[in-house]
């Protein structure tokens, strides 16, 4: 028979096992505690690019923070590449829409911002094809009979606006957006959508870039030609 393990031995191994034994939950600290529920994210403090893969499993609620984050300047972007505001809110809906139809061509990390507005550029590219062969009778419009009527004939744009009276500095603040609007789309198209990329949509060199398709180089050379045109346009104003 063999000898028994000393007796010191015997209460090591006891020990030992006291040791390794798990202890109960609640001796555990509570922050180094496993637990089987995921974190709850707060998706509002998630990058653009973020959102956009969980859009790809269709998250209604990582759209919405896209819709919320970009439904203002893209609108803006619209109205100024297409110069009409109701045709701009169509648009911006579409170009929403655009974000599920076409979220399997967005390729993580890609900047969310160049891929959006690139779909967003096409669709206007789009619609002002579309209405350069399918032209419509423009608000600002004469109804003299003639149809070639002075600057002071009534025009239908005024038929359709309330007949209440406006502050003087409403009326200036949007004779200069009209004028502003007009300057714009008298600009080249390149260099129209490079300075509403830049200045109204605060874009860098580089995204405008890679949306609009041509060198750093070429953005720079068009925006400041743009600019130089456009001062010289509403001179007047500033």
């Amino acid at each position: 028979m063999p000898p028994a393990p000393p007796k010191e031995s015997r209460q090591s191994d006891g020990a030992r096992r006291r040791r390794e034994a798990p202890l109960p939950v609640e001796a555990i600290p509570a922050r180094e505690r496993e637990t089987d529920e995921p974190e709850e994210v707060d998706l509002a403090t998630l990058p653009d690019e973020e959102l956009m893969k969980l859009c790809q499993e269709a998250d209604m609620e990582a759209f919405d923070v896209l819709y919320a984050r970009y439904s203002g300047p893209v609108m803006s972007f619209i109205r100024r590449m297409i110069g009409d505001h109701s045709r701009s809110e169509v648009l911006t809906q579409e170009a929403f829409l655009r974000i599920f139809r076409e979220a399997g061509n967005y390729r993580y990390p890609r900047s969310f911002s160049t891929w959006f507005y690139t779909i967003v550029r096409n669709l206007c590219k789009n619609d002002l094809r579309y209405m350069s062969r399918h032209p419509t009778i423009s608000l600002e419009a004469s109804v003299s009979e003639s149809g070639r009527g002075s600057d002071d004939s009534p025009k239908i744009g005024d038929s359709l606006k309330a007949r209440t009276s406006e502050p003087l500095d409403n009326i200036l603040s949007e004779e200069r957006e009209r004028r502003l609007l007009n300057a714009l789309n008298d600009l080249p198209e390149l260099e129209r959508e490079i300075l509403i990329l830049h200045r109204f949509q605060g874009l860098k060199y580089r995204e405008i870039s890679e949306i609009v398709g041509v060198p750093v180089g070429t953005v720079r050379s068009r925006l400041h030609m743009a600019i130089e045109r456009l001062r010289r346009a509403v001179r007047d104003l500033l």
